[in-house]
């Protein structure tokens, strides 16, 4: 009898034991709380829909995320300082220089830029199906495990809709199994560069990832008059969800650690603005074209000048300001390591390094801008056209004072 008494004694310490590291490997994924990435997707890039009545459709940019900021920058400040070149209302050799030395560049830049930020966005979006299909799964697996050793009615996968992407990105409109992903990969086929950047990485590889999640893992548990066995089911269900997650955080891993490297990618010198050559003393000489009978054309374009030094380049690099502020909040906390070892870290570098980019060029805009206010102050006219250049200067409304029209 003792002998019985200690076998059972030992089999319920070995029962017991394995329920508490059970419950140890449940409360794991805890560890998914602490991060809602889909919160980064809303940072980085969401679409706007369409851009003006009966025009073919391109999508543009929402106001409020990263990339909205980046193309505001050159939609609503840059243009204009361009149409002002090419209307021929600023024709000189500091015109040719600023617009060869900082405009073109500039213009290739936020492409580059911009596509970046939507190669983050699906990377964000890949890592947001992964935690919520996760947090779904453990669920749906400690449910089920409850209803095994309480003997009621067996829970059977399909019900949790493991791969049904609707359910991980709430408040969507999903239109298929990819959702909100192939809306991002969508913004890629607008603009001259289209797959450029992220074409050997993350764009061509997380669709896949991100579209049928691999192989779903097996979280059923199946029932048994056994509690043990009902145990053991359990944890061959959590090993099953586990190995699920770190394919995913390969895809991703190897995705992110391709495109930083990469030419064609994060590596591009594409990416960032060279100095803008250009100083106060570029617009030493200013050509302007005389239009009888209108306004003093040296007055105008002086003043446009002005403006673009006071108004448009500082409203761009306050968009770029906005921008890199959005970048920054989208690092991954050191908790999420625990399930993604492999790409938390390069996620996080690709941010710190386009951030850094972000900044550099709102430098470069807000340096080119005090160079062209400075000339524009300093234009040796007559006195009576100094004093209404320095007149209507003072009456530019400062950046943001007034709403884009675009």
């Amino acid at each position: 009898m003792e002998r019985h008494s200690t076998e059972w004694q030992k089999a319920a310490n070995e029962y017991y034991g394995r329920v508490d590291d059970l419950l140890t490997r449940f409360r794991r994924f805890y560890a998914f709380d602490a991060h809602d990435f889909s919160v980064n997707v809303a940072q980085l890039a969401e679409s706007g829909g369409e851009r003006g009545a009966g025009e073919a459709l391109v999508t543009r940019p929402m106001g409020g995320t990263a990339i909205g900021s980046i193309f505001s920058a050159e939609d609503n400040y840059m243009t204009d300082v361009a149409n002002m070149i090419q209307a021929d209302q600023w024709n000189s050799p500091a015109a040719t220089a600023f617009h060869e030395r900082f405009l073109k560049p500039f213009e290739k830049a936020s492409q580059w830029q911009s596509a970046y930020v939507k190669e983050l966005a699906i990377a964000a979006a890949a890592f947001q199906v992964a935690s919520s299909r996760s947090k779904r799964a453990i669920k749906f697996v400690a449910e089920s495990c409850l209803s095994a050793l309480r003997g009621g009615r067996p829970m059977y996968q399909g019900q949790l809709g493991f791969a049904d992407t609707s359910k991980d990105m709430p408040g969507k409109d999903v239109a298929d199994a990819v959702g909100v992903i192939t809306g991002i990969i969508g913004l890629f086929a607008t603009g001259p560069i289209a797959l450029a950047v992220g074409a050997a990485g993350l764009a061509s590889g997380l669709y896949g990832v991100a579209k049928h999640g691999g192989t779903a893992p097996y979280l059923q548990v199946d029932h048994s008059d056994s509690p043990q066995s009902v145990i053991r089911n359990t944890e061959y269900a959590i090993k099953s969800l586990e190995e699920w997650i770190a394919d995913q955080d390969e895809a991703i891993a190897k995705g992110l650690n391709e495109d930083l490297s990469s030419s064609d990618a994060f590596g591009s010198p594409h990416l960032k603005l060279p100095p803008p050559g250009v100083d106060a003393g570029t617009y030493k000489q200013l050509d302007f074209v005389d239009r009888p009978g209108g306004p003093n054309q040296v007055v105008v374009s002086v003043v446009l000048l002005g403006r673009a030094g006071s108004h448009n380049l500082p409203g761009a690099a306050y968009e770029y300001d906005l921008a890199a502020g959005k970048i920054d909040a989208c690092q991954i906390p050191g908790t999420m390591s625990q399930f993604l070892p492999r790409a938390v870290s390069p996620f996080n570098t690709a941010v710190d390094q386009l951030g850094d980019i972000l900044r550099d060029t709102r430098d470069s805009l807000n340096r080119a801008g005090d160079a062209m206010l400075t000339a524009a102050r300093n234009y040796e006219g007559t006195d009576a056209e100094r004093a209404q250049i320095i007149r209507e200067i003072s009456e530019i409304p400062p950046h943001h004072t007034i709403a884009p029209t675009k």
